[in-house]
């Protein structure tokens, strides 16, 4: 978040960046999408199985229809 001084600076996204910071380091195996902010959905990481996705969140994983069919992208809301 490097920019010239001139430019000015949001508080906003400033903080949504602290906010995304401190989930995906409270919980290692999700990323957050662009323009996310708490509540919204985050990512379970590709390298977590299936099991290991249910079991980290009982209350709900989303798996994203793909057109080759594979459901590769999986997603929650259930973090908190």
């Amino acid at each position: 978040m490097t920019y010239p001084a001139s430019t000015g600076r949001n508080v906003d996204e400033i903080l949504r960046c602290i906010d995304s910071l401190q989930l995906v380091d409270r919980i290692k195996i999700v990323a957050t999408p662009a323009n996310w902010t708490p509540g919204e959905k985050v990512m379970i990481l590709p390298e977590v199985t299936d099991e290991e996705a249910e079991k980290m969140f009982p209350r709900g994983v989303d798996r994203v229809s793909m057109p080759s069919g594979i459901n590769y992208v999986r997603t929650t809301t259930k973090y908190q």
